[in-house]
């Protein structure tokens, strides 16, 4: 096992739309890429909060509709943060996990990968994972990245 990245940074709603990508060059060929990625909070507590994003988000993205729906604004609840993770090798896109899950192990291997990634050769070369911020919406928010290789499945560990 070999750690290629092991990094954590601090978020604020300012970062939302926008992507934080880390490169790291896999030096020698492998046949299992790891990452495991973890943020929090997940969800705005604040309930003022939430009402004045939930209703600022109807009457922009909704404005024949939203002043009604904003009446039954705490359907939308809870509000969330959202970090998104995906990969690319120096040949181009390897995949992406766009889920909602806090804490995630996700994997790229030579003959299977998670869900969204493309199973594959882990070549030499740069690589790069992207942290893509679809929205925070609690003050800040924490994140934790952890990019390793390792070949076999039980190398698997806790390295949050």
């Amino acid at each position: 096992m070999s750690i290629l990245i092991l990094t954590e940074g601090n978020l604020t709603p300012f970062c939302s739309r926008t992507q934080i990508t880390y490169t790291f060059d896999m030096v020698k060929q492998s046949r299992r890429l790891n990452i495991d990625f973890f943020y929090q909070p997940k969800t705005l507590e604040d309930r003022e909060k939430s009402r004045e994003l939930i209703t600022k988000c109807l009457m922009e993205f909704a404005p024949e509709d939203g002043e009604k729906m904003a009446e039954n604004w705490e359907r939308y609840r809870p509000v969330c943060n959202l970090l998104t993770i995906s990969a690319d090798d120096s040949m181009g896109f390897r995949g992406c996990a766009h889920r909602h899950p806090q804490k995630q192990h996700l994997f790229i291997g030579d003959d299977s990968a998670s869900p969204g990634f493309i199973p594959g050769e882990i070549t030499r070369g740069l690589w790069k994972v992207t942290v893509s911020v679809h929205a925070v919406v609690t003050e800040n928010c924490h994140y934790k990245l952890c990019v390793w290789e390792g070949d076999r499945k039980d190398d698997e560990m806790d390295t949050l």
